[in-house]
């Protein structure tokens, strides 16, 4: 396998694994770690085609603007920005206090969150998938 699949293919198990760390966390009841996880699958999702497709300056967490990185080699990578952008939402939302005024990260999100966001990750995941896999 060449480097880039090789590096590719590192980065799409870790976001498979944190796909499954974020249905483990929702059946904890811990729902906004699920929503950031499946934030942070798709985003590993992301840089892993990036990496496949030999790009060496990967960076950001944006999924919008990864998105927009990976459509230099694929333009279809346009049909999950929807996903994307609802996926960026759970960056920083779900970890910082700042960003709810009143309430904590803890109590703001419910399971019809985590699983929304599960739902979109599979979605970004799995179109990653059948382009590297």
């Amino acid at each position: 396998m060449p480097d880039n699949a090789a590096e590719g293919a590192r980065w799409l198990r870790q976001a498979q694994q944190d796909l499954e760390d974020a249905k483990f966390t929702r059946e904890g009841t811990r729902f906004n770690l699920a929503c950031f996880l499946g934030q942070q699958a798709a985003e590993k999702a992301i840089k892993a085609y990036l990496y496949f497709r030999g790009a060496e300056d990967v960076w950001g967490h944006s999924l919008i603007d990864l998105c927009e990185d990976a459509k230099i080699f694929e333009m279809f990578f346009d049909t999950i920005k929807s996903e994307a952008r609802q996926l960026d939402k759970y960056y920083y939302i779900t970890r910082y206090p700042e960003f709810l005024p009143g309430g904590v990260p803890s109590e703001a999100f419910d399971r019809i969150d985590a699983d929304r966001a599960i739902e979109l990750s599979h979605v970004v995941v799995d179109f990653v998938r059948e382009r590297v896999g």
